[in-house]
């Protein structure tokens, strides 16, 4: 008993604790820097929800025909957040690195931007 986060939040040391994180997806003329790819995160989390962008539609598609992890009862349809032209990826899963490789490469795949916010990294 060291008195960990993890031991603290689930009152044993071998649960570990698997904080979900964001990333967003959205199509871009190019590679968005850290600050404007903020600034557009900070956008989408205050727009109404609407039509898909035809390569997010894409993409939404692709995601939507894998698993984010067999083993949970959580789908993707719970976990994304559609706006007209952009999607938030709620990473809830334990295998977190895996999921966000694998929206990362589908993003690439589709043409579209690709950012973390917790890490303020744009991966496009």
């Amino acid at each position: 008993m060291d008195g960990s986060v993890a031991e603290q939040a689930n009152g044993s040391v071998n649960e570990p604790v698997t904080v979900p994180v964001d990333v967003v997806v959205w199509r871009a003329p190019g590679p968005a820097s850290s600050a404007e790819a903020a600034a557009r995160y900070a956008e989408l989390r205050s727009s109404p929800l609407g039509a898909f962008e035809p390569s997010v539609a894409a993409f939404v598609r692709e995601l939507r025909q894998t698993s984010p992890d067999p083993a949970s009862p959580v789908t993707w349809d719970q976990a994304l957040t559609v706006a007209t032209d952009a999607v938030i990826v709620h990473v809830v899963w334990p295998a977190r690195q895996r999921v966000l490789d694998l929206v990362a490469l589908l993003a690439a795949r589709h043409g579209l931007v690709c950012y973390e916010p917790a890490r303020q990294a744009a991966m496009s």
